[in-house]
């Protein structure tokens, strides 16, 4: 949903022709961006918000946690900010809107669901090794060990779908949703993994500045 509001915020407005008007406005380009995205965004968080009665009920029957709910609710919180931010940037990038959504659409797809099907096959790596409490990867080298647990943290954890999977498992086997201690199998040492959810979360937040400064750069560099 936030791709398709955040998708014609500037394109949109060069169709109607309206965006000449806004450049003699005392509006700035970053006020403009941050209230493209705040209205964007208002309308996510009130659909996360009536979300919340419904999910009360699993309360009731047990089995999920307010840690589970809130991780859950900062997930897509911070999805919807990295995908609302695309949307400007390629709004801004393109002059018609169509282009723009296509892009960001394909962009998103690719997130959603190419990204779980790499996470899936790295599940028997050795990240997902590591968290499952079965053997780590065995390799001749503790740097080449650790590179390969990082590496596949990193890239579990670019998507929202497989970091939610990897954070519960991580809480079920060992009751962490922080830094997990890793053992490596090459030489008995322990490293510190971050939970999926806080690398995404962080991750995503970092994406979502830079595309933020570069649609408003590219908004300027039209006034220009």
């Amino acid at each position: 949903i936030v791709p398709a509001l955040t998708a014609g915020a500037i394109s949109g407005e060069r169709e109607r022709k309206t965006y000449d008007l806004l450049q003699t406005t005392l509006l700035s380009a970053p006020m403009f961006m941050v209230g493209k995205m705040e209205s964007a965004l208002g309308y996510i968080v009130l659909l996360l918000a009536s979300a919340i009665p419904l999910q009360s009920i699993a309360f009731l029957f047990g089995g999920v946690g307010e840690t589970e709910v809130i991780i859950a609710f900062v997930v897509l919180m911070v999805t919807g900010l990295v995908l609302g931010a695309l949307g400007l940037f390629y709004s801004a990038q393109t002059e018609r809107t169509l282009t723009s959504t296509v892009r960001v659409y394909t962009v998103a797809l690719v997130l959603c669901f190419g990204l779980p099907i790499v996470g899936a096959i790295l599940f028997n790596n050795a990240y997902g090794n590591a968290i499952s409490g079965l053997p780590a990867l065995a390799t001749s080298s503790p740097v080449r060990e650790t590179l390969a647990i990082y590496g596949d943290m990193l890239i579990v954890s670019l998507n929202p779908i497989t970091a939610s999977f990897y954070t519960q498992q991580m809480l079920i086997d060992h009751q962490q949703i922080g830094v997990l201690q890793v053992q490596l199998a090459s030489n008995g040492a322990t490293i510190p993994v971050l939970s999926p959810w806080l690398l995404l979360t962080l991750i995503y937040l970092a994406v979502t500045a830079v595309l933020i400064l570069l649609s408003i750069r590219r908004m300027r560099r039209n006034v220009l």
